[in-house]
């Protein structure tokens, strides 16, 4: 089950950036995901988890802005693959097992969904006639399932 989870969760840190640590922070700051003892331990604290949700909030406004840098272009893709390789780190270490493996599920995730959500955003522009932002507010949309999706029944 971490492997789904680490996979889920890098992968919207990979649609947005900060939304799998949004996630992780939360569930482990309200004792969901047991992170006590660990080097990632600090995810569990409640205020880095607002900080977190307050910045995730910003980034959804900031992805509907015409000036917003691609997610494919190297510093943004970067730091989705460091988001997503935390979390995964998070998911795996919470259940004992192997953080480098989490984090490279995680980060290796991220990628490809940095890659594959940039791409098709476009083509749903392109065939649909909506406008970016309306189709980006689909892609939150999923980002919030598959968020919750992949904490529910934690334990």
């Amino acid at each position: 089950m971490s492997t789904t989870r680490a996979l889920g969760l890098g992968a919207i840190s990979g649609l947005r950036s900060l939304s799998g640590p949004v996630f992780v922070g939360r569930a482990a700051s309200r004792g969901v995901l047991n992170l006590d003892g660990t080097f990632l331990a600090f995810l569990s604290s409640p205020r880095l988890s607002k900080a977190l949700l307050l910045m995730e909030l910003g980034e959804l406004a900031a992805d509907k802005l015409p000036i917003t840098p691609s997610r494919t272009a190297l510093p943004p893709l970067l730091g989705r693959a460091a988001s997503g390789g935390v979390v995964g780190a998070a998911i795996f270490v919470s259940e004992g097992r192997r953080t480098t493996t989490g984090a490279a599920l995680g980060a290796s995730a991220a990628l490809a969904a940095g890659f594959a959500g940039e791409r098709l955003r476009a083509l749903a522009v392109e065939k649909t006639g909506l406008p970016g932002p309306v189709v980006a507010l689909a892609e939150d949309a999923i980002v919030f399932l598959v968020g919750f999706s992949s904490l529910r029944d934690v334990r």
